[in-house]
């Protein structure tokens, strides 16, 4: 072989090297390009998947405790657009990615067919070096914390809808004490709350002390159903709502309690304390009480409106609205004409 024949085989081998590292690097290049519009399509996936899995747990858990019929339609209606949605999603990702997939391996195709061509002066054809690799979606910690989104996201909805199922409405309570010129007393208190038809509360339990007497009424005026538990320090009424409780989106109920020694006597002072505390939300509250006829008004804490019932008798009036797990005590003074035929 001539010096000048090594020159050129040289120089062909020069060339094959150089043009088979640019198309090793248009290689690289093409399959990270695809690799990344299957990374960006795949996080939609998943976006999708932790929205869907949002409205779902939402619709299957209001289905599941609701009453109302349309309620049950709805909910209905959106699990199956929620089902077909995943499904479509399912399908347009594995479409995406087939896409994605061939247009990589058309690429590489039209890189391999061109470094196929044999080499002049080389003794054998270049090797091939383009071979399949699948492409690389998203990375598997980040797989894992899409997941685990999927079910923070599950478990805040299940919550957030619990929250709905026990009522979570606004409560008023207005209560109306009537205190007699012996110290007895009626307590009649009103609640009125709040509820949807995801779930409607059976009933409720009341603890009071043996020497009070105590009546649940509906709106209508008929008393509820009560079964009576007798304790050695007090008693508990399990009481059992009737249908007449729940109207318009709002159950209201009253319980009345009749309080032989509600007020107290000393020094021809009479004295009666009113407590109120809860546990949960804030509720808003209106107290009246109304003082035997002819009554004086000593003294009142906190300070409360002062007037005069319809039938004449001096009547005091507290509103606002009560904190959670705060106890709160209103205390009124007043004194009876001597012909009350109060006790002393």
């Amino acid at each position: 072989m001539s010096e000048h024949d090594e020159t050129l085989r040289k120089t062909l081998e020069e060339v094959t090297r150089l043009r088979s590292e640019r198309e090793e690097s248009l290689r690289e290049v093409a399959t990270k390009e695809y690799s990344g519009h299957l990374r960006y399509a795949e996080r939609v996936y998943w976006i999708y998947g932790v929205v869907c899995v949002a409205l779902g747990v939402a619709a299957i858990n209001f289905f599941i405790r609701s009453f109302d019929i349309k309620t049950l339609i709805g909910c209905a209606v959106v699990m199956l657009i929620i089902y077909e949605t995943t499904v479509l999603m399912k399908l347009w990702f594995a479409t995406a990615r087939m896409k994605m997939d061939v247009l990589k391996e058309m690429k590489l195709l039209r890189l391999e067919v061109a470094q196929l061509e044999t080499a002049v002066g080389v003794d054998r054809p270049a090797p091939t070096p383009v071979k399949y690799e699948p492409m690389r979606g998203m990375p598997s910690w980040e797989r894992r914390f899409w997941f685990a989104a999927c079910m923070f996201v599950a478990i805040v909805v299940s919550s957030w809808t619990s929250h709905a199922w026990f009522g979570g409405g606004e409560t008023s309570i207005e209560t109306l004490v009537t205190l007699a010129a012996d110290g007895s007393a009626e307590k009649r208190q009103t609640t009125e709350r709040a509820y949807t038809g995801y779930y409607l509360p059976k009933g409720f339990s009341f603890y009071t002390s043996k020497d009070a007497g105590v009546r649940f009424l509906d709106p209508t005026g008929h008393e509820m159903p009560v079964q009576l538990v007798v304790t050695d320090t007090n008693h508990r009424y399990d009481v059992t709502f009737t249908e007449s409780v729940f109207d318009r989106g709002k159950m209201r109920y009253t319980q009345v309690l009749d309080l032989p020694h509600a007020a107290k006597l000393e020094d021809g002072v009479w004295t009666y304390e009113h407590g109120m505390h809860h546990v949960g939300q804030d509720r808003e509250y209106r107290l009246t009480i109304l003082l035997p006829s002819g009554a004086e008004v000593l003294s009142t804490a906190p300070k409360a409106t002062a007037g005069f019932h319809e039938d004449g008798r001096p009547q005091l009036r507290y509103q606002g609205i009560t904190k959670n797990d705060k106890k709160y005590k209103f205390i009124v003074r007043y004194k009876l004409p001597s012909n009350s035929g109060s006790a002393e």
